[in-house]
Order: structure tokens, then sequence, then C-alpha cells
């Protein structure tokens, strides 16, 4: 991977699909134009239309029968034990996870990508933090 600088405006949903293609990571762009990449877990890429920053998130769904007070007791201990990323509790029940990468200056292919499998990383640690199986 290319310490190349990648700056703002040259930031869209092929030239990322382009970059993770070329960091052989499965990556493919949805309907919405999101860079979807597929690992263990899925996550989606989301150029800011300025081009200042790239949202990354994952959408996981809930277990039916889970309350909503448990739901939030889970959002809760990600967001104190997973530093990283913001969990939160959608309006239709399910759960978002989200980071934000800063593209102000530039930022390298390398550290973008590194990005992207952080942000994966800290999904699956997430994820272990379900102790009440209220994520689907």
């Amino acid at each position: 991977m290319s310490d190349e600088l990648i700056h703002p405006e040259e930031v869209s949903s092929a030239s990322l699909k382009q970059l993770f293609d070329e960091a052989y990571m499965e990556a493919s762009i949805d309907s919405d134009g999101d860079v979807r990449i597929k690992d263990k877990y899925s996550c989606f890429l989301r150029p800011d239309s300025d081009g200042k920053m790239i949202a990354i998130y994952a959408i996981f769904g809930a277990n039916a029968s889970a309350e909503a007070v448990a739901k939030l007791e889970f959002v809760n201990r990600i967001n104190d034990q997973v530093k990283l990323i913001r969990a939160s509790v959608m309006g239709d029940g399910r759960y978002f996870l989200d980071y934000y990468i800063s593209l102000d200056g530039g930022i390298t292919k390398r550290a973008l990508v590194l990005a992207a499998r952080r942000f994966l990383s800290c999904v699956e640690a997430a994820l272990a933090q379900d102790t009440g199986n209220v994520v689907s």
C-alpha cells in the first residue's frame, strides 16, 4: 500500500472502491453510492459532500425480543469500552456504529486502509460487548 497522499478533492466512491480493491479487500458500491467493504463484518464508507471527511459505519440488526433498556445498556458498554467508535440505537431499533476519518491536509492511502481495518476490529470488539444477546 502506498504512502501517496489522497487529497479531499480526489475522494469519490469510485476512487475509494479502487483503493480497497488494490488493498485486496472486497469492495463494492451500493445503490446509495456508499462503498461497502466486506471482511468478517461489513462496513460502509461515505465521503462527505465537501470532501473533508469520510464517514465509516456499520449497521446491525437487533434481537426482536431485546428490550429498549438492554439495547441502550449495550451501546453504552460499547461507548465506554471501545473508545474509537460511536454506537447508537437507530429509530428503527437497529444498531449504528460509526467513526469519521479526517481528510484535512490529505491522508495516505495506507492510513486510510488501516483506518478501515481498525474500524472493523473495533466493530468486532463492540459486538463482543453483547452479553445480553441483543444483536441479531
